[in-house]
């Protein structure tokens, strides 16, 4: 395997157990936030995202 693909699997195995947020495994492994999104998606991962923190990301949004 690849560095990129064994760096994703591990950042895949953290996310899951709940040991790390999204920003954390995206930097795990090596891809920007859309780029994790998108491996989570298609990899049917639960998001870890609380309610506080999609408030959070939506005041922000408006802020830009």
């Amino acid at each position: 395997e690849g560095l990129r693909d064994l760096r994703v699997k591990r950042a895949v195995e953290r996310y899951q157990t709940g040991e790390v947020s999204v920003k954390q495994a995206a930097r795990i492994a090596g891809v920007s936030l859309g780029e994790w999104l998108e491996i989570a998606r298609e990899r049917n991962l639960t998001s870890q995202l609380t309610p506080e923190d999609l408030e959070h990301d939506a005041e922000t949004a408006l802020d830009l």
